[in-house]
């Protein structure tokens, strides 16, 4: 097996987690001669990351803070639950093409009835200037969609006796992938890293590239290197390429595109076993012989529509605070961004009470579009809301805040394949000051320390995902974002999120609020 990475298992539930830990030698597929003796992927794809018995460690409130039952982890995780409930819809219903990609997306139902529904609770908290604002698909923009797909690996009689094919389940074609007549057939030439120094010894033209890709956390951080090397080597004549995604479990995961051809992710145990199998193949001299067939079916969409959800909190002072989260989702979207969603809520109900009547005026936003090309949900909030937009001090992008740290597990079956296992906090949060702002920074100190919220020990000025939207807003931006590696996976679903986390993510925003509310704006904007 190249490489020390250690490889982790694909995320159902804590029960299954369970069950894996004590029967994985039975959930192996038996090894023979067949494919030179390599250990085959599992049938059924297991869970990413064991989650055991011992929960995130709980919220302890300074003392005399009020308990505010709007904060309870159990009650945001109820709103959680049911936001991610549309994406379950979405796959049940098999709203994409063969339903082998669901969530809720911008431009169809599924997001629609996940924004409609926050927007309802919204004005259910008392906010009694509440809308949904429709916006259309910018004009020169197209949505690809895949429909249905499947990656095979070809058997030879060479490769051992019972040698048949082997489909990667975890495989993912990447957008802007097309096919020509639906189907291709080529070998397979593994490229490593894909590095100039490799590609220039290696021959590509008429073949599938295999390209690893080792992420470092979030797969975001891989783009500028993963697409540029594939989009070289379709240039150098490769087919299509396979990225080989060294993620937890066996998860299929949506990021990267436009590659300059075809282009699937494959996950960790799929990629370990083809891996293995090109090593083995190699070693016997019979490296042409192991061959693919790609099969695609996708398409482009265009004059799609969205809506986002707003509310607006008026204040003891016309200036404004935006709180955004975005609605849409690939997959369960649990974390990406259900969680950031449902922290939202819990704080419009917290500022919706006239008790806690903000110093200054307060605009929620459930976002659309921010997966779906042409549909930006921050952009059209400041193209339909011009003077709130103007009056803004600060914009918020809550984003990814609540899923829980993984460590590496031990050795899970013959072939070697490691679990993650989640630990008793959150995954690190990056917390964003597009301006620096000293005041703005010492604020999240101080709510980090009273909330034990995870924050990385570094200042930061990052600007990500939502954010960018609000590029207009004169006043600060802060981005919260966790970068965990389940990002855009199937993995990502309820049993990774830290409830703990949910509580301690609402009540330190309310409080960041609430200080930047009755600060002067020459301080959080110096």
């Amino acid at each position: 097996m190249r490489g020390g990475i250690f490889l982790i298992c694909a995320l159902l539930s804590t029960a299954v987690c369970a069950q894996d830990e004590r029967e994985s030698s039975a959930a192996e597929r038996k090894v023979g001669t067949a494919w030179f003796g390599v250990h085959l992927p599992p049938e059924q794809r297991d869970p990413a990351v064991v989650v055991g018995d011992r929960s995130p460690r709980l919220v302890t409130l300074p003392s005399g803070e009020a308990a505010n039952p709007e904060f309870i982890g159990t009650t945001i995780r109820m709103d959680l639950e049911t936001i991610v409930g549309f994406s379950k819809q979405s796959r049940a219903t098999r709203e994409v093409g063969s339903g082998q990609l669901w969530g809720r997306i911008s431009g169809l139902p599924s997001s629609d009835k996940a924004i409609e529904w926050a927007t309802d609770q919204l004005r259910k908290a008392g906010i009694a200037d509440t809308k949904l604002q429709s916006f259309k698909q910018e004009s020169n923009a197209t949505f690809w969609l895949p429909q249905s797909w499947e990656v095979r690996i070809l058997g030879d009689a060479g490769f051992g006796v019972g040698t048949s094919d082997v489909v990667l389940q975890s495989a993912m074609p990447l957008a802007g992938s097309l096919i020509a007549n639906g189907e291709l057939t080529a070998p397979l030439v593994y490229v490593g890293t894909a590095n100039p120094s490799l590609l220039q010894h290696l021959d590509v033209k008429g073949k599938i590239a295999v390209q690893l890709v080792v992420p470092q956390g979030h797969m975001v951080f891989e783009r500028g290197s993963v697409v540029p090397r594939a989009q070289e080597l379709a240039k150098r004549g490769a087919v299509a390429v396979l990225n080989l995604v060294r993620l937890p479990g066996n998860e299929p995961s949506f990021d990267f595109n436009n590659c300059g051809g075809p282009c699937f992710n494959i996950g960790g145990r799929d990629g370990l076993f083809l891996e293995s199998v090109l090593d083995k193949a190699a070693q016997g001299g019979q490296q042409d012989k192991v061959r693919a067939r790609l099969s695609l079916k996708s398409e482009r969409r265009s004059g799609l529509q969205a809506q986002n959800g707003v509310a607006v909190i008026p204040g003891k002072s016309d200036s404004v605070i935006i709180l955004d989260a975005h609605a849409d989702a690939w997959f369960d979207g649990a974390g990406d961004n259900a969680d950031g969603l449902a922290v939202m809520l819990a704080l419009a109900r917290h500022f919706a009470k006239p008790a806690n009547k903000p110093d200054r005026t307060i605009v929620f936003i459930v976002s659309a579009g921010h997966h779906t090309s042409g549909l930006n949900g921050p952009r059209n909030f400041m193209r339909l809301n011009p003077e709130l937009a103007k009056r803004a001090v600060l914009a918020v992008n809550i984003e990814h805040i609540a899923q829980r740290n993984f460590s590496a597990g031990r050795s899970v079956g013959p072939d070697g394949y490691r679990h993650a296992i989640a630990d008793l906090g959150e995954a690190p949060i990056t917390a964003g000051v597009s301006n620096g702002s000293p005041f703005l920074d010492d604020v999240i100190q101080r709510g980090a320390q009273r909330y034990g919220v995870n924050f990385v020990s570094q200042k930061s000025t990052m600007q990500s995902g939502e954010t960018g939207g609000f590029a207009e807003v004169k006043g600060a931006r802060i981005t919260l974002m966790q970068a965990p590696p389940l990002y855009h996976t199937t993995g990502e679903t309820l049993d990774v999120i830290s409830t703990p986390g949910l509580e301690r993510m609402a009540r330190f925003l309310a409080f960041f609020v609430k200080e930047v509310g009755k600060t002067p704006a020459a301080q959080i904007n110096p």
